[in-house]
């Protein structure tokens, strides 16, 4: 009889570090992670416009190591615009420094995978929490659930369309409140505008322009 793949609940793993990060792009409408890595890496997941959709704990699936048959839970399964679909496993450096023949078991599971028709990959706190890339998208996750103003907006969009690329500062207001400087969070976050998130922390003094994004979903 073929094995029956399940999920694995790790809400229930009292014995773990279970996260939770509610998700807009996330399958399940609570993402119960098992270590805060994994957690930190779903912030990318929002982000990348490439990513339409996660899961965290998929089907587990059968893969062959050193002449016997395993079951693997993978950390997540991504569903990219393309239409491709990869597993990942998320990994700190110093817990692969400790795994035996780790090289030769991840071109294991990648095979095992690549029957389930779905690529494999295994991402580190190197990528997940490089900086300043990581904390821009904690700032940034922060303003999804703000409103644009429909006339700031406007005005935005005249200035960089003049101006081609402007500190942020050039377009607020009353550099007392915050209120636009979250509205422009928010539209870096939606890739509407573009930012050095890698480069620099984002401050007012950050230069920014459009990406060629249409705005009409704010208008």
């Amino acid at each position: 009889m073929p094995k029956i793949h399940k999920r694995r609940n790790v809400e229930k793993l009292m014995s773990k570090s279970i996260n939770v990060f509610n998700g807009r792009k996330a399958l399940d409408e609570i993402t119960y992670t098992e270590s805060p890595l994994e957690a930190d890496l779903c912030y990318h997941f929002e982000f990348d416009p490439k990513v339409v959709s996660y899961q965290a704990q998929p089907l587990s699936f059968e893969y062959f190591f050193e002449g016997n048959s395993h079951t693997y839970s993978p950390d997540f399964e991504v569903i990219y615009d393309d239409g491709t679909i990869s597993y990942v496993e998320v990994k700190f450096i110093a817990d692969i420094a400790r795994i035996e023949n780790f090289k030769k078991w991840e071109s294991a599971v990648r095979d095992g995978a690549l029957k389930q028709g779905k690529g494999f990959i295994v991402l580190k706190e190197d990528f997940i929490r490089q900086q300043p890339l990581f904390e821009n998208l904690i700032n940034l996750w922060s303003s999804i659930n703000i409103e644009i103003n429909s006339d700031f907006l406007i005005r935005l969009i005249k200035v960089l369309d003049n101006r081609k690329a402007v500190e942020i500062k050039e377009l607020i207001t009353d550099l007392s409140s915050d209120a636009e400087f979250e509205q422009i969070y928010r539209l870096i976050f939606e890739q509407n505008l573009l930012a050095p998130l890698t480069k620099e922390i984002l401050s007012k003094s950050s230069i920014i322009q459009h990406s060629g994004k249409s705005y009409d979903c704010f208008l």
